[in-house]
């Protein structure tokens, strides 16, 4: 009888472990996520500033419907719409692999 309390302690003690260890490892692969979307959606940022400022550099965008610029990780693209009284750009940088996307309208 003794030895049956002992193993039925033992299986007990051995799930509890269990069940504690998978939640932290659950919460630590949680931050790990957010710690690379976070990282992700500020790389994403930086490609929309350098995208503005090349926007902004170009004196002549009449000829332009759209303007990509190619890159391994994000799609980059600026779309051109043109109105009578101004343009409208609406810049937009898209990662390939998650699901990060960042948006921005410029008008000139």
């Amino acid at each position: 009888m003794k030895k049956a309390f002992s193993l039925l302690f033992t299986i007990l003690i051995v799930t509890i472990l269990s069940l504690v260890s998978i939640n932290i490892f659950q919460a630590r692969a949680i931050n790990n996520q957010n710690t690379i979307n976070q990282y992700l959606y500020i790389q994403a940022n930086n490609h929309l500033n350098f995208l503005q400022e090349y926007i902004n550099s170009i004196k002549n965008l009449k000829n332009n419907d759209e303007i990509k610029i190619e890159s391994n990780r994000f799609d980059i693209i600026a779309k051109v719409k043109k109105d009578q009284k101004n343009t409208k750009i609406i810049m937009s940088v898209k990662s390939k692999d998650y699901n990060i996307r960042v948006q921005r309208t410029l008008i000139k």
